[in-house]
């Protein structure tokens, strides 16, 4: 019988377990040691753009900032996105992608895809409803309305969290299964709500004050939150979107493909604002549009001689 003060035997772990986590261990430090660093910069220099988003946008308090403050703060989320191609297309050339740089990447991209533009709209949207209720005596306090502002952004923020978290758990290292996303990818979602903001800058600057435009306080007041609401639920839906470097941009593609580029670059040499606020919006509902469009496709009946001409082209491939 053992004693009462006697402690219950310790339980080892068998000698095959204890290797393997001693190797586990070992390869874990090698990952870290020899980390690429031209990749990991890049990814870096994609968290500080956000952070300087951030910075930007709230530098003059809450519902201060200033028109310039603001398109500064979207032009660094645009960066950002730079960075975050760069990282990624650096790694694959360089065969350094990693865990280690994934995950990195995925914390980079909640501060300037997520934080920053959720910050960003939160501050514009304020501001232009602050700049309404002195110009127009009949609108209601904004009190209420701030804080389904701040529920909007705060959505925002959350679906890009699990957005990303979601892709680093369903990634794949192969470059050919990177040809589609499955949701609005998270630079995506933050491009249209920059592009938005954009536009607001440089519509406002045409009058003699931006508290004056008070169709564009309106217009901003409505599109904007609705925008950023939009884009955070569809980056964790399932709609399809298309990669448009690795599907549009390279290799051999049509003469069509061509076309379209050269009317999207002549429509941003005559209006590039309006441009990129139009280019950046579709993409964030081509997702939904193109599920529509094929919905509507299955639905249809086949034409006439479909069945035996698919039938022939049977026959010929056998």
């Amino acid at each position: 019988m053992n004693p009462p003060n006697a402690q219950p035997p310790t339980r080892r772990e068998p000698p095959f377990r204890a290797e393997r986590h001693i190797r586990r261990g070992r390869a874990r430090q090698r990952i870290l040691r020899s980390t690429a660093v031209l990749p990991s910069l890049f990814t870096i220099f994609n968290g500080l753009s956000g952070f300087a988003a951030i910075h930007f946008a709230t530098r003059q308090g809450l519902g201060q900032a200033r028109l310039e403050d603001l398109r500064t703060s979207s032009l660094m989320i645009f960066l950002a996105m730079v960075f975050d191609m760069l990282d990624g297309r650096v790694a694959r050339m360089t065969r350094r992608t990693s865990d280690f740089g994934g995950q990195l990447d995925s914390l980079a991209d909640v501060i300037s895809f997520g934080a920053a533009p959720a910050m960003l709209t939160a501050q514009t949207v304020i501001m232009a409803m602050r700049g309404q209720v002195e110009r127009l005596s009949f609108l209601p306090d904004t009190l209420m309305l701030e804080r389904i502002v701040w529920c909007v952004a705060g959505v925002y923020l959350s679906c890009a969290a699990l957005r990303l978290a979601r892709f680093n758990v369903e990634n794949e290292p192969d470059e050919s299964a990177h040809m589609h996303f499955s949701g609005l990818p998270s630079p995506g979602a933050a491009a249209a709500v920059a592009s938005l903001v954009v536009l607001f800058v440089w519509l406002t600057s045409f009058d003699e004050g931006w508290r004056s435009s008070d169709w564009a306080l309106g217009t901003v007041s409505i599109a904007l939150p609705v925008l950023t609401l939009m884009t955070g639920l569809l980056m964790v839906s399932r709609f399809r979107y298309s990669h448009v470097v690795n599907q549009y941009v390279r290799g051999r593609r049509p003469f069509s493909y061509i076309v379209k580029l050269v009317v999207i670059a002549l429509a941003a040499m005559v209006q590039p604002m309006v441009t990129l606020a139009v280019v950046m919006v579709g993409y964030a509902l081509s997702g939904p549009a193109s599920w529509l469009w094929r919905r509507r496709q299955r639905g249809r009946p086949a034409p006439a001689g479909a069945d035996e001409l698919t039938f022939k082209n049977q026959e010929h491939s056998q």
